[in-house]
C-alpha cells in the first residue's frame, strides 16, 4: 500500500501539478508520519514569475506536511527528453530510495506532463511501484485502478492550492474544480473524496 510507504517521491513538471495531482494524498502520507519529498522539473516561468511559483510551491506543500521540495531549471513547455532530465530524477531515488513514487500520467494533453511521466518510467525503472496522478488536462485516455481517501484532508488541500496566488486566475485551481473532482473519484469507489491513480508499476514484496 502506498499509506505503508515511509518515503513517497512526488514528481511534477511545474509548481503546483504535485498539489493539484496528490496533494490530497501527501496530506494522509505526512500525517501518518511518512517522509514525502517533492520535486519539479521546472520552476514554470511560462505561466508566471520564476522567482515566485517555485515559492509557492514550497508554501504550499508545507502546509501538506512536505519539508523537502526541489526544483530543475528544465525549460517550461519544453521539458526535454533527455539522458540530463532522467538522471535528475534517478539520482533522487538513488539518494533517498522511495518505496512509492507519484508522477504525471502520460496519458495527458500538456507536452510537459507526458515528458515527465515517460522520463519517469526511465528514471524509475528500478522502483517497486511508479503510480500515475491525473491533472486537470488529462485525457480521456486516463482510467486509473489506483484510489486514495482523502475525505479528511480535502480541506488541506485546497489551504495548499490558495498558496498558488499567480495562477488565481486558472479555471483548474478553483475550490470548485478541486473538490468536484474529488468527489467524482470518490463516488467510483464510495467515498465522499478521492485521488485517482493510474497503475504504472506496483511490486508486493513479502515481508
Amino acid at each position: 500500500m502506498v499509506l505503508k510507504s515511509e518515503v513517497i517521491l512526488a514528481v511534477g513538471a511545474h509548481p503546483d501539478d504535485i498539489e493539484l495531482g496528490c496533494g490530497g494524498t501527501l496530506s494522509v502520507a505526512s500525517k501518518l508520519g511518512k517522509k514525502v519529498i517533492a520535486v519539479f522539473l521546472s520552476k514554470g516561468e511560462h505561466s508566471g514569475n520564476p522567482e515566485v511559483r517555485p515559492k509557492e510551491s514550497i508554501e504550499a506543500l508545507s502546509l501538506l506536511g512536505v519539508k523537502e521540495v526541489y526544483f530543475g531549471d528544465f525549460p517550461d513547455t519544453e521539458i526535454p527528453c533527455s539522458r540530463q532530465a532522467i538522471d535528475f530524477l534517478e539520482a533522487f531515488y538513488v539518494a533517498n530510495k522511495p518505496e512509492t513514487i507519484l508522477t504525471h500520467t502520460v496519458n495527458d494533453i500538456h507536452q510537459d506532463h507526458r515528458q515527465v511521466g515517460w522520463l519517469s518510467v526511465s528514471a524509475f525503472r528500478n522502483a517497486p511501484r511508479l503510480l500515475a496522478y491525473e491533472t486537470p488536462r488529462v485525457t480521456p485516455a486516463f482510467s486509473p485502478t489506483y484510489f486514495v481517501d482523502i475525505t479528511n484532508c480535502v480541506n488541506d488541500k485546497w489551504t495548499a492550492l490558495k498558496c498558488h496566488f499567480s495562477q488565481k486566475s486558472k479555471r483548474y485551481i478553483t475550490y470548485e474544480s478541486m473538490v468536484n473532482l474529488a468527489s467524482f473519484r470518490g463516488s467510483q469507489v464510495s467515498l465522499p473524496a478521492a485521488e485517482a491513480f493510474e497503475v504504472v508499476r506496483y511490486v508486493e514484496k513479502p515481508f
